[in-house]
């Protein structure tokens, strides 16, 4: 089941995203800042980002067996002005690492960007780190292809390229 976030989510989203980035980045982010992900900082961060949301935004979970195994952010693709100004991203979709590969991640980015399109966002991007092969590939089965850009934020400390996949349909 796909449903809106709530703040009583915020727990299971810091502890996905902490397990997420643990085993999909291991490869190729530093081990320390890894280390450093706190769940507890995590679920604090987004309890307030749900109470506070920007307009736009939407946060969604998906739900397995009563439980929340996975989660996708959305809005408008602000900082991709060649796009025009109805474009939407997907700014993140994470999927604890237990239940990668069962469906909810398709499900999920599924149902983020038909709700984007639905509200007239076209077309629809998506960032992935340039290094996570297994997530560009997932990105292109759903549709979504390479266009050549890349963003570095030079004020980021992971320090990681990420190529942009979109989807102009």
């Amino acid at each position: 089941m796909i449903r809106s976030a709530t703040v009583e989510d915020a727990a299971a989203i810091g502890r996905i995203k902490v397990r997420s980035w643990r085993s999909a980045y291991a490869e190729f982010m530093a081990a320390p800042l890894l280390g450093a992900l706190d769940p507890v900082q995590e679920a604090a961060d987004w309890a307030a980002y749900v109470t506070t949301m920007p307009g736009g935004h939407r946060l969604w979970v998906a739900e397995g067996d009563g439980a929340v195994v996975g989660f996708c952010r959305t809005g408008p693709a602000d900082h991709d002005p060649d796009l025009g100004t109805d474009a939407g991203e997907v700014y993140g979709l994470y999927v604890d690492p237990g239940h990668v590969g069962t469906g909810f991640g398709r499900q999920l980015f599924s149902h983020a960007v038909e709700e984007l399109r639905a509200r007239g966002r076209r077309p629809v991007c998506v960032y992935a780190y340039r290094p996570n092969a297994h997530a560009v590939r997932f990105y292109q089965r759903a549709g979504f292809s390479l266009d050549g850009t890349t963003r570095l934020d030079d004020a980021d400390p992971i320090g990681v390229a990420e190529v942009r996949l979109v989807d102009r349909r």
